[in-house]
């Protein structure tokens, strides 16, 4: 078999295999199944000298080979409590906890939600455990004092596991960040090195203490330390620029410029939110592969004068840069990977090429947390949209061609109605609603999202040189956010805008997809003809 055969056999054997074991997941898979994998490669190498079996024996390795490597990813990501866990402690009783803040907080109007790196754990029996390894997620109902990325804080509260809320399954959505232990009402504070010292000391003192000590390697700390420099200052950028976008708009345009720009949805009203769903409009309001390709579509034709290949680099060089200025985080790198292989999906003349490039790029995504796939709605439909871009987009040219180029409105569009087809399955399964405007709706309003997150960036900038010019410049994105808006508010009112599907079965699912693959290749034919 050919290099780009196997390598199909291998990554798909590997995604589905990763997929089916969500429902299975251990952290030590049994020998005898290892040993069938290990017996089913030896056949595959064995048969390889049959010229009439080589074909088969080349798929079996690969197939076993991509089997063996989704266990052991799965085996490695599958959280196991140890006695310096700290969800181990998560049996609702009032710890008292020291760590580092270790994500950008989460400020909402009435609360602040901070993930914490622990390091060590007083509990209700004044046991002391130290080193403690994971994470919580503390919630802190009161506006001070206000804390930042990489601040040391020690936590207070009662400490408990997520449970599901009604339908959600929290717990597997905070599994996503290695979360397994919450605070829903925490008090915080910032110790000085004097009191973080008396207050090590005191647990220290403690009689009824039990201390298990192990210092940090120093080395290990410094580079922790300068990392967490670095990062504090991409969110403390992040932050000033989203503090600028709501000197210059009033609510809820601040807050939706915000959401387009850097992907914060804080402070958008309910009432708008509601209109999004139901006009099937919200992903322009979250940092998904979608936006991430319309900022590169963006800047390609910005610079119309360069051939269409050479676009390519400095658009990338471009969302490197914006990426950083968003602070860069995890959600944000994989929007931006899957939105530079939505680019690619466009500009490539070879769609075998990208669509290897993408499996590649989820294979890499889910040896580093397979929980993506299982759990990250964004993620799904971020790659769901990627492939919308390859397989879709090229069969609507003829429909789209007689629309201008200028600022991405073509590529826009374009990227909205493919995204939108390969992904309705998945977005009535998460949502329940399907909107029956959605198509409408994108259409009405993807020729403007570019030109509001243009010239809202650019104001935003200049206003820090010069406020009144940005403030001006400012205006033409005000227009495009206001146009946006009420087009979500009237489509909304329409009579039966969305129907209310409850669930869909997962072979209601398959169907879908089986009725669109068919429909692809009967028109791939077509064409080829």
């Amino acid at each position: 078999m050919r290099p780009r055969q196997l390598s199909y056999i291998f990554l798909l054997s590997f995604i589905i295999c990763i997929f089916v074991l969500q429902w299975n997941q251990l952290a030590t898979y049994p020998l005898a199944l290892w040993g069938l994998l290990i017996i089913l490669a030896m056949m595959g190498i064995l048969t390889h000298s049959h010229l009439t079996l080589r074909w088969m024996s080349g798929m079996i390795v690969a197939c076993a080979l991509g089997m063996s490597v989704s266990l052991g990813v799965v085996s490695r990501a599958t959280h196991t409590p140890s006695a310096l866990s700290v969800d181990t402690y998560a049996t609702r009783q009032f710890v008292q906890i020291h760590g580092r803040i270790s994500a950008e907080p989460d400020r909402r109007p009435m609360q602040t939600k901070y993930t914490i790196e622990v390091e060590k754990i007083r509990t209700e029996s004044g046991s002391i455990i130290f080193p403690v390894n994971g994470r919580i997620l503390a919630t802190h109902h009161s506006g001070f004092p206000r804390f930042s990325y990489g601040d040391d804080v020690v936590v207070q509260g009662t400490l408990e596991k997520p449970d599901a809320i009604e339908t959600f399954h929290y717990d597997r959505y905070l599994s996503r960040y290695g979360i397994y232990a919450v605070m829903y009402r925490a008090s915080l504070w910032k110790p000085s090195a004097m009191v973080r010292r008396a207050h090590h000391d005191t647990w220290n003192d403690s009689s009824e203490t039990r201390v298990i000590l192990s210092n940090p390697e120093p080395s290990r700390r410094a580079k922790d330390d300068t990392w967490h420099t670095f990062k504090g200052a991409l969110f403390s950028i992040k932050e000033r620029f989203e503090g600028q976008i709501n000197r210059i708009y009033a609510e809820p345009y601040s807050s939706f410029m915000a959401g387009l720009l850097t992907g914060s949805r804080r402070g958008i009203p309910k009432e708008l939110l509601k209109d999004f769903n139901t006009t099937g409009l919200t992903h322009i309001i979250a940092i998904s592969g979608y936006n991430i390709t319309i900022v590169i579509a963006v800047i390609s034709s910005m610079l119309f004068w360069l051939p269409l290949k050479k676009r390519f680099f400095p658009a990338v060089a471009a969302i490197a840069a914006f990426t950083l200025f968003v602070g860069a985080s995890a959600a944000v790198v994989r929007a931006s990977i899957m939105g530079i292989l939505g680019l690619l999906a466009l500009q490539a003349g070879r769609q075998s090429e990208v669509r290897l490039s993408v499996l590649w790029t989820l294979f890499f995504m889910l040896i580093w947390n397979p929980k993506y796939l299982w759990y990250d709605a964004g993620f799904q439909l971020s790659f769901l949209a990627v492939l919308g871009l390859i397989e879709v987009a090229p069969f609507l040219d003829p429909i789209f061609k007689c629309l201008p180029k200028t600022l991405g409105i073509r590529e826009a569009l374009q990227m909205t109605i493919s995204a939108q087809i390969s992904a309705v399955p998945l977005i009535i399964f998460i949502f329940g609603r399907l909107s029956l405007v959605a198509p409408f709706a994108n259409v009405l309003v993807a020729p403007f999202i570019p030109l509001a997150m243009l010239f809202g960036f650019l104001g935003t900038v200049v206003s820090f040189l010069y406020f009144p010019l940005g403030q001006l410049l400012s205006y033409i994105g005000w227009g495009c956010l206001e146009w946006i808006v009420l087009t979500a508010h009237h489509l909304s009112n329409m009579p039966f805008a969305s129907v209310d599907l409850g669930g869909i079965s997962s072979v209601s699912i398959l169907g879908y997809y089986l009725v669109l693959v068919v429909a692809l290749w009967k028109l791939q034919k077509k064409m080829n003809v």
